[in-house]
């Protein structure tokens, strides 16, 4: 019997589970601090929070492709308003997350145990690992486990602009529910950020029927694409052992390589060089003046280069990014990561159109160079880079969380493992992993036996590691160790004391 022990209670949880065997020589325990299913990113309420992935992406299952579309035709159908392609609410997926996880526990019976609470330290036990788990109500306990999984989901924004536990503040935008009430009291709010966190603070209030001014402000005022609808790109294979040949040669990819990579894809599309440079162009504009035209017609920055950039992301991005030398990712993050993700994760076209509405209306604006957000008597005052400041009443905050930032939730447990040496921090965000097999580093870079990382927490030396397809064969790639550990290992049962 092999136990294993997974940390967390989220999507990539409930992606694990659905993908390991159903042996009875596996032996499960759950450790979260809510119920097991939606977690932090799948909370939402609101029907205006819309997925940004088409339900023919969000299966929890590589076995299952199909397994969303069709529970949502059983569940919502009358959100399938164009079948596979269909973008459903955030609501919807968080009610399909748990009824996975009744699958899961269906599958498991007696064998699948839920444990509330937190683990906050885990440490060596003679083959296998021993986790300290606090109820919350002061009450400590042990368990003891062959395999763990840090599965500790997406963490809540950061507060760059240090306003936390300031009146009319929000520091979170999930649940919507949580702050709608006060913004539509007032005459005026600001979302601090522009991704796609504040594009649901923008469709809430639109939805909610609030007619003051909402003001989205970032430093920079970049805006994702509107999605197209676009064939998958195929996968090349010559592009592996390009980058493996490079690598083992010269030692890793330079910035130069990188460009030659993605300008050898473009040709096989057809694209030229300067239609890819032009769309990287326009979408790092601030996009206030793009989306307002988007009222009238709305349509990506270039479709081919979309459909480009979405298949790198999904292909070859980690295997890029694990190759990349240190200049080469300093001069991408400094250049060109904000426009990779804005074209990358393209909002669903009826979003960009309600936006597009909203800022011909006078209902939005959206503006860049923000510095400073300094809490007053009624509100907050918005200073820019051009010197002019702005008034609103409210602020709500959406900024993109750092990568790999563990939640506060799962901060103890960080430290602990960093402590005793178990893993070692990534300069670029999150634990260091192997990237083969998602397997913990240790403090001298090597693989922990039996320790695996899946979710935002491998951020760092996986790129691009939050979409559900990408936590999906992250998830199965686990199970399937796990599973060949099932076979040889004579471990005893955890016990729980």
């Amino acid at each position: 019997m092999v136990s294993i022990g997974i940390v967390g209670g989220g999507a990539a949880a409930v992606s694990l589970l659905r993908q390991l065997p159903n042996s009875d020589r596996l032996d499960v325990s759950v450790y979260a601090d809510r119920p097991l299913g939606p977690g932090r990113a799948y909370c939402e309420n609101a029907d205006s929070a819309i997925l940004n992935r088409q339900v023919f992406a969000m299966s929890v299952s590589d076995s299952w492709p199909d397994e969303f579309h069709d529970w949502v035709r059983a569940h919502a159908p009358e959100w399938l308003d164009e079948d596979e392609h269909s973008f459903v609410p955030r609501s919807l997926y968080g009610r399909y997350l748990t009824d996975s996880a009744d699958t899961a526990a269906s599958h498991f019976g007696e064998r699948l145990g839920f444990v509330s609470g937190r683990v906050i330290d885990i440490a060596p036990r003679d083959r296998g690992w021993r986790l300290t788990v606090d109820s919350g109500d002061g009450v400590r306990a042990e368990a003891v486990h062959d395999v763990v999984v840090l599965a500790l989901g997406s963490s809540p924004p950061a507060d760059p602009y240090n306003l936390h536990g300031v009146a009319s503040y929000t520091p979170d935008p999930y649940p919507t529910s949580g702050w709608i009430d006060d913004v539509a009291a007032t005459q005026s709010a600001a979302v601090i950020g522009t991704g796609l966190s504040a594009v649901d603070v923008a469709l809430a209030v639109r939805a909610r029927g609030w007619r003051g001014h909402l003001t989205m402000v970032s430093r920079h005022g970049i805006l994702p694409d509107a999605r197209a609808i676009v064939s998958p790109l195929d996968f090349d294979p010559d592009i592996s052992a390009l980058i493996m040949r490079v690598t083992r040669k010269r030692g890793g990819l330079e910035w130069e390589d990188v460009l030659h990579i993605v300008d050898y894809l473009a040709l096989g599309e057809g694209i030229r060089r300067s239609e890819v440079r032009a769309a990287f162009r326009e979408i790092s504009q601030p996009a206030a003046e793009r989306l307002a035209e988007m009222a009238v017609a709305t349509g990506s920055v270039d479709v081919a280069v979309q459909r480009l950039v979405i298949g790198i992301a999904q292909h070859y991005v980690n295997e890029i990014w694990a190759a990349m030398t240190r200049p080469a990712r300093a001069t991408f993050l400094s250049t060109t990561h904000a426009a990779f993700a804005a074209l990358s994760n393209p909002l669903p076209a009826k979003s960009a159109r309600r936006l597009g509405l909203m800022l011909s209306d006078g209902a939005l604006s959206i503006s860049a160079g923000v510095r400073d957000v300094d809490p007053g008597r009624t509100g907050f005052g918005i200073r820019f880079a051009d010197g002019t400041r702005e008034s609103v009443e409210h602020a709500v905050n959406a900024t993109r969380t750092p990568a790999g930032a563990p939640s506060p939730a799962a901060a103890s447990l960080v430290s602990s493992l960093l402590y005793r040496g178990l893993a070692q921090r990534n300069p670029y965000g999150g634990l260091r992993v192997d990237v083969g097999t998602n397997a913990l580093l240790d403090a001298s870079g090597q693989a922990v036996p039996g320790m695996y990382v899946i979710g935002e927490i491998a951020s760092g030396d996986l790129y691009y590691i939050s979409s559900m397809g990408k936590i999906r064969r992250r998830a199965r790639s686990v199970a399937r160790h796990i599973a060949d550990e099932s076979m040889t290992s004579n471990r005893s049962e955890a016990t729980y004391v």
